[in-house]
């Protein structure tokens, strides 16, 4: 397993159930509770914090010394799928999006051909008296819009478009 994170890449192997940095001075991980690891070094012990999993984007949020920092996992699969030009082919291709429950369009928040991210808000729509952040389930590149500001929609109603 590789641990991208800033400009170092840090390959750990895993030798009698328990994981070592390859080709590194010694190092001993020890867990301490749920969120948080001391790493001992030859001269130091480092505490770190986990404060965020994203297994989607295969990501780890840790927090060392008052400051966040983003880890980027790869496992054996993802270097071998990116070896054969294949790594995407495990990312579901999302190709619209269509309203959760019957509302009103409050506002449209992208535009065709506009490029989102995952997770990026597209749409607010108004059910049951309460506002809702439509947010997009893939990362990918408008091509349709299929409604309009102050437009009623029923439940599976295509609102959006991905190319």
């Amino acid at each position: 397993m590789k641990v991208q994170i800033q400009n170092h890449t840090i390959e750990f192997t895993k030798e009698n159930s328990e994981w070592a940095i390859k080709n590194h001075p010694p190092l001993t991980l020890f867990p301490q509770g749920n969120q948080t690891i001391l790493l001992q070094t030859t001269n130091q012990t480092i505490q770190v914090r986990c404060i965020g999993v994203d297994r989607s984007a295969k990501t780890v949020t840790l927090l060392y010394n008052n400051q966040k920092y983003t880890a980027k996992i790869t496992e054996p699969m993802d270097e071998l799928l990116k070896s054969m030009g294949l790594e995407n082919a495990l990312v579901p291709k999302i190709a619209e999006v269509k309203a959760p429950m019957p509302g009103l369009v409050l506002d449209v928040l992208v535009s065709v051909g506009q490029t989102v991210e995952m997770g990026e808000k597209i749409l607010v729509l108004e059910a049951m008296k309460m506002e809702n952040a439509i947010k997009s389930p893939t990362a990918g590149t408008i091509a349709s819009i299929h409604v309009s500001k102050g437009q009623a929609v029923d439940k599976n109603f295509v609102l959006i478009r991905f190319e």
